[in-house]
């Protein structure tokens, strides 16, 4: 197989859209109900708006090529090779799946699910490279 997997997931907006209507929000009160002792929070509020609308926001995901597992792909790439793995645990909790790698050597390390796809597409491109995902709960 000489596919390369990329999943990237963008970062959310809603904390921008929820900042942005708490602004208009205090506009309409300091408009409407003449409540002139909130304008500087209205000021501070929308400064605080516009610098988180201009942060940069890295892309999440993972990368898998026939000879590695990157992750991080998109901010702190690591790269791990697909050799050194001998299985990934999954484990479905209530509210989060846990997601770890099991080295060859018994040694282990969790993965951060905000750059995972969806169990079932994950089990599907890890199956086709040869790395079994064991313990789907």
């Amino acid at each position: 197989m000489s596919d390369i997997y990329e999943y990237r997931r963008a970062p959310s907006k809603g904390p921008i859209w929820l900042a942005l209507i708490g602004v208009i929000l205090l506009l309409v009160a300091v408009i409407k109900f003449d409540m002139t002792e909130l304008v500087w929070l209205a000021w501070v509020a929308a400064v605080v708006t516009i610098a988180w609308m201009l942060l940069p926001r890295p892309v999440s995901g993972i990368r898998i090529d026939n000879d590695h597992l990157i992750l991080a792909a998109w901010r702190q790439p690591r790269p791990i090779a697909l050799d050194d793995i001998a299985h990934l645990r999954i484990e479905d909790a209530s509210l989060d799946t846990h997601v770890t790698i099991v080295y060859r050597d018994g040694s282990e390390e969790e993965v951060f699910t905000g750059d995972l796809p969806d169990v079932d597409t994950l089990i599907h491109v890890l199956a086709d490279r040869g790395i079994p995902v064991r313990e789907v709960l």
